[in-house]
């Protein structure tokens, strides 16, 4: 049967890496795509970037903010801070260290163009069309009521995302590549007709912003999935997949597989989360659109 996954961050985690696309290969999904975060805290980016740059199946890699702060770094791009110390405070030791360097400006001499080449390659945002109306927005952090859903379609890199943000006068948290408080609290209606697959906020994070703030139309799967559905409808509008591998040793990944047969467009949404010794494989139920580019509901 025909699916597409999406894998949430990874943070130099290849073990994890290669047990996960083993298990999503054994689908043999149209396609993969991987929500960003590939490098920092880890211990192994550069294999990681290694891996995704050879990947011989269909794929799309998108951009996160710690490719975002690496790339400030190398190119001394900041936003009235130091894009060096940003990305220090934020993992880089563990992604010099993985390309053999100990220092920050060794590695700025010393890395190799092909990492940048991909790297600056990198889509900020990614819309899935599985058919007949139905459409997964695969993002990093989610959606920003901040930038217009279009307008964050329409960058390309990094370049242009950052660039977006100096001419609005914009924060990096009000970026669909870092916002968390923002995206939680904002209307589903900013992406009508989709439904948001990304990383960013560990799941255990997510429970407890949920928690504090009441928000009863989180749902979550043990520490490795975070759900967000409309209060009065029960719709699906969102989902969490960041386990927060370097945290947790565990990466999730999650597919869609469209079904026919059924009064509504829908896909069957199933999950795979790996330790370096387990595969946990969950069934999470049918979501539709009720009408081609509108709603998801989840039964």
């Amino acid at each position: 049967m025909a699916s597409t996954w999406f894998i949430g961050d990874i943070h130099g985690e290849i073990q994890l890496l290669d047990r996960l696309l083993e298990q999503v290969g054994a689908y043999g999904p149209e396609q993969t795509v991987f929500l960003g975060d590939y490098v920092d805290r880890g211990p192994h980016a550069r294999e990681v970037l290694d891996r995704l740059m050879n990947l011989d199946v269909p794929h799309e890699c998108l951009l996160g903010n710690h490719e975002v702060m690496m790339l400030n770094a190398l190119e001394d791009r900041g936003y009235g801070y130091s894009p060096m110390e940003l990305w220090y405070r934020n993992g880089a030791e563990a992604t010099l260290y993985s390309f053999g360097s100990s220092s920050f400006f060794s590695f700025r001499s010393d890395v190799p163009e092909k990492y940048l080449d991909f790297l600056r390659s990198l889509k900020p945002a990614f819309l899935v069309d599985l058919g007949s109306g139905r459409k997964v927005l695969a993002t990093h952090a989610g959606v920003s009521p901040a930038i217009p859903l279009a307008d964050q379609l329409a960058m390309q890199n990094h370049r242009d995302h950052n660039a977006y943000l100096l001419n609005r006068h914009l924060e990096p948290d009000d970026s669909f590549l870092w916002s968390r408080e923002g995206f939680f609290h904002s209307s589903p209606d900013l992406w009508s007709g989709c439904v948001v697959v990304h990383g960013h906020t560990p799941v255990p994070k997510m429970q407890r912003f949920a928690l504090a703030n009441g928000l009863s139309q989180f749902h979550f799967v043990e520490d490795d999935l975070g759900m967000r559905r409309t209060r009065r409808e029960n719709r699906l509008v969102s989902v969490d997949i960041d386990s927060g591998s370097t945290l947790s040793g565990r990466l999730t990944a999650l597919g869609f597989f469209p079904e026919s047969g059924h009064d509504l467009p829908s896909a069957r949404m199933k999950s795979i989360t790996v330790t370096r010794e387990e595969v946990f494989p969950r069934d999470l139920g049918l979501v539709s659109w009720n009408r081609p580019g509108g709603d998801a509901v989840r039964h």
